[in-house]
């Protein structure tokens, strides 16, 4: 299980030298995926989601996801991530992690279209119900 960021935080106070402070970094690159491409392949198997898959139900272009799960693109947008998030049924902590690692605005509680994307991760809507409950209230659909 990852550890949370406020537990990572207290061990690299305490780290004592520059060994441990190797060690400390080379663990964290072992579990704690750095690139979008890991860590969204991750979640796939996780679900059981191949990549053929993940374009039909995450409603993106083959060849778009393609070249995320090969490395080739490697910061997908904000609507791409939350889309994939979304088909996946990843939590809002994990979509905000994804999106983070995607050098992506996380998604922002005091903004009135991200507070209805957390509450659709939250209850794990699908992208229809998500982007009507967007259309409803006024914000642009997922793109």
């Amino acid at each position: 299980m990852e550890q949370g960021t406020g537990d990572l935080l207290n061990k690299l106070i305490n780290v004592k030298g520059e060994s441990q402070l190797d060690s400390y970094i080379d663990s964290i690159k072992e579990t704690c995926p750095q690139d979008f491409k890991t860590y969204i392949t991750a979640i796939m198997e996780r679900e059981g989601i191949d990549k053929a898959t993940l374009p039909k139900i995450a409603s993106l272009e083959r060849t778009y996801v393609y070249q995320l799960l090969n490395g080739k693109k490697t910061h997908p947008g904000k609507d791409k991530v939350v889309l994939m998030a979304l088909a996946l049924r990843m939590s809002v902590k994990e979509t905000q992690r994804a999106l983070d690692i995607a050098g992506a605005a996380t998604l922002y509680p005091k903004n009135p279209r991200d507070s209805i994307l957390i509450y659709a991760l939250s209850k794990r809507l699908s992208i229809a119900s998500t982007n009507a409950l967007l259309v409803e209230r006024g914000e642009k659909e997922l793109e």
